[in-house]
């Protein structure tokens, strides 16, 4: 009873803490505040730093550019706020921490929708359930829109002498997750759900 009582204590600490890291919440709000209004130069100033290692700034950038504004549709962001803040932990004098942020995406058609094609509707509805989890994806026939809930996960990265940094934490992209972080960071974020 005493352990259960003393890990218990451990994770509200660690919890308050996080919670209470004044530069981590400024700059993960700012972040989250900068892409929502999609100030995509602004996002890349709060990237994790390793990121470039792999592709550009430059390509960074365009790569987003041309993801939120494409010939069919355009990409608008709503409710874009922190859910949850887990326990900062250490690994070798940097700072980690996990967080878990909404985000409602609706995807802005050009053209009208075509809902005439039921079999064509149907199957996008059923793969961005697939992706996104039943219940989370609805077409809004009045705004022309593919609108999707999501709640994403962050990781912020601080170093001994530097700020809080953040890159996706996506599981279904373990290659990248390789290249970012550690195994043991890796297995101390899995520990956070």
């Amino acid at each position: 009873m005493k352990v259960i009582l003393i890990t218990s204590l451990f994770v509200v600490s660690g919890m308050i803490h996080a919670q209470t890291d004044t530069s981590l919440i400024n700059r993960l709000n700012a972040m989250l505040k900068f892409t929502q209004v999609k100030d995509l130069e602004k996002v890349m100033d709060y990237t994790y730093p390793k990121l470039f290692t792999i592709a550009s700034r430059d390509l960074l950038l365009k790569t987003m550019r041309d993801t939120y504004e494409t010939e069919e549709y355009t990409i608008e962001l709503d409710s874009v706020a922190v859910k949850s803040i887990f326990p900062i932990f250490k690994i070798n004098d940097t700072s980690y921490v996990k967080v878990k942020h909404t985000i409602l995406m609706k995807m802005k058609y050009k053209e009208p929708f075509d809902t005439a094609d039921k079999e064509y509707s149907t199957f996008l509805m059923n793969l961005m359930e697939t992706k996104f989890g039943k219940g989370n994806v609805r077409f809004d026939r009045v705004a022309n829109s593919l609108n999707i809930f999501m709640i994403p996960d962050l990781v912020g990265v601080k170093p001994k002498t530097g700020q809080w940094t953040f890159a996706n934490l996506d599981d279904d992209n373990q290659a990248m997750l390789d290249i970012l972080f550690s195994k043991q960071v890796q297995n101390k974020l899995k520990e956070f759900k």
